[in-house]
């Protein structure tokens, strides 16, 4: 709400001096700054679906002879592809809002900078 929309159904009565202020009192107008805080809630999701598995292509043999001849290494290597689907997201909450008022040290607020 901007601070004119307080008082659209109040009249405006003219300023007036310190000099002309009637005894009876009269009227003058402040502002308050203040300071609304809300904040917000942020919490991550991650879902893991159903990972798939593929072999891709003939799987490679190797094969090595030991120096002396008493023995062999076979390695097979086989190229696997695995597929994991994964949701990622951020769910909001909100917490209840906050006001305070602005710290002005005596001076005139400087509302809307």
């Amino acid at each position: 709400m901007r601070i004119n929309e307080a008082y659209e159904h109040e009249p405006m009565l003219p300023y007036q001096g310190e000099e002309s202020c009637p005894v009876g009192g009269c009227n003058k107008v402040v502002t308050q700054c203040v300071d609304v805080i809300q904040q917000l809630e942020l919490a991550p999701t991650a879902v893991v679906g159903t990972a798939v598995v593929a072999c891709q292509g003939a799987p490679r043999v190797c094969c090595e002879t030991a120096a002396d001849g008493t023995a062999c290494t076979v390695t097979i290597t086989q190229r696997v592809c695995v597929t994991v689907p994964v949701r990622f997201g951020v769910t909001t909450g909100q917490r209840e809002p906050a006001i305070a008022c602005a710290e002005t040290g005596g001076t005139t607020c400087s509302c809307g900078t």
